[in-house]
């Protein structure tokens, strides 16, 4: 008869766990940033693919890696150790990294097979991108992590993600000022390198997380089924939002760049302010309550008014546009930490099990507004007609995913404090001692 396993706590992490998991994600998210950011760029201007064409080839890799991810975490049992996660991720980031390589291998295919070479190499790398995210993302619940809890991991990933971005930006320039002759192998090279740090990266957290090898029980009180899906719903509002419109930004940033408004400095210096601003909001951030619902109201305030001001903009100018980029990173990076921290917060009352599910329904949530997002930015970049010099469109639409971002987490914010009050007032009442006429 098998023993009857008790109810624990997380288990406390050291340092270096925390030091690896920082890293794995760091290797994770080059990965994900080259796919994000140079991909659609590439498959435009290198692959030869239209733009409304490269816009649904990303976006239907999307909706297969979300899919994916929800298969991948029903593999989770309930009894799943540290170790085991792990090895996961581990196996996930390996394929991954050479899918991703065997995509830009693309431009040298003829013509007339490039568009469908491009569709069935991206499954194979979305697949396992999707293993292994949900296993990272499912490590941030199963342990209790040191430097402010989940707060602190959470802020430890977006710095990883935001050095990440920091670094494709800088690749994107150095691609713009090479030219279309050396390009697309210059491109290789960056998938290459890469994909080596993620595989490095993710076996040092492998390796970490070998000794922990004992499973993992769920909490001793989880909340009731109703109010775990009622406080999982601004999380996942949120990430719906900054996913769907936030990469209209940084997305759109090389088209304007390489046209006649733009250069390939003022491209690189856009991207790397933004995210610069990620980066440095997130030891503030890992130090604010996740409960209040203000800070996120006021990063949306600030993405709409700065995305409305880049847009406004008659002429584009260095400084002034990576000031404005440098700010919408700031508001932006602290709307995501408060997504990942909040989330982690709520799936450690729970076992390995059903963090993996909560896990995946975030991130499956994230691809698929990721997915709607970049068939939305093929289309912008067909009515702008970039190519014969409409610019001034390009920069509207570049500014118009902050603005309606912006918007939608304002109003996120207004109806969770409304939620919370509303929720405080039922329980005052309550407890109140009715009165008899």
């Amino acid at each position: 008869m098998p023993s009857t396993r008790t109810a624990s706590p997380p288990p406390k992490l050291p340092p270096a766990a925390l030091l690896a998991y920082a890293a794995a994600h760091f290797g994770k998210s080059l990965l994900w940033y080259t796919a994000e950011l140079l991909l659609i760029f590439a498959l435009t201007e290198y692959v030869g693919l239209g733009a409304i064409a490269a816009g649904v080839s990303v976006a239907g890799g999307l909706v297969v890696s979300a899919v994916m991810g929800v298969f991948a975490a029903k593999r989770w049992s309930a009894g799943a150790s540290l170790a085991w996660a792990g090895r996961s991720q581990w196996r996930g980031i390996a394929l991954a990294a050479v899918a991703l390589s065997l995509v830009f291998v693309t431009p040298a295919f003829p013509p007339d097979i490039r568009l469908i070479s491009v569709l069935l190499l991206s499954l194979p790398f979305r697949a396992a991108y999707a293993i292994g995210d949900v296993a990272q993302n499912t490590l941030l619940g199963m342990g209790h992590w040191p430097w402010h809890g989940a707060r602190g991991v959470s802020a430890l990933r977006l710095i990883g993600s935001g050095l990440a971005a920091l670094l494709v930006s800088a690749a994107i320039g150095l691609l713009l000022k090479d030219g279309t002759n050396t390009a697309a192998s210059t491109a290789l090279m960056i998938v290459a390198l890469s994909g080596s740090i993620a595989l490095l990266s993710a076996w040092w957290l492998r390796q970490t997380l070998q000794r922990h090898v004992y499973v993992l029980a769920s909490a001793a009180t989880p909340p009731s089924a109703p109010r775990w899906q009622r406080d999982q719903l601004l999380p996942l509002a949120v990430i719906a939002a900054l996913a769907l419109a936030l990469p209209t930004f940084t997305k759109l940033a090389p088209y304007l760049a390489q046209s006649r408004m733009g250069s390939a400095g003022w491209g690189s210096a856009v991207l790397i302010a933004y995210a610069l601003g990620s980066v440095f909001v997130q030891p503030l951030a890992a130090r604010w309550p996740t409960v209040a619902m203000r800070r996120l109201g006021v990063s949306g305030a600030a993405l709409a008014a700065l995305g409305l001001v880049f847009a406004m903009a008659v002429s584009r100018h260095t400084v002034l546009d990576a000031s404005l980029a440098f700010g919408m990173g700031l508001a932006a990076g602290s709307a995501g930490q408060w997504v990942w921290a909040r989330h982690a917060e709520l799936a450690s009352r729970h076992g390995p099990a059903q963090q993996a599910r909560g896990f995946a329904a975030l991130t499956a949530t994230a691809q698929l507004a990721l997915a709607a997002g970049s068939a939305l930015i093929g289309l912008l970049l067909g009515a702008s007609d970039y190519r014969s010099g409409h610019n001034a469109h390009l920069a509207w639409a570049m500014a118009l995913g902050p603005m309606i971002c912006g918007v939608l987490c304002v109003l996120i914010a207004w109806a969770g404090s409304a939620f919370v009050m509303s929720g405080k007032r039922r329980s005052v009442a309550a407890a109140l001692p009715s009165r008899h006429v």
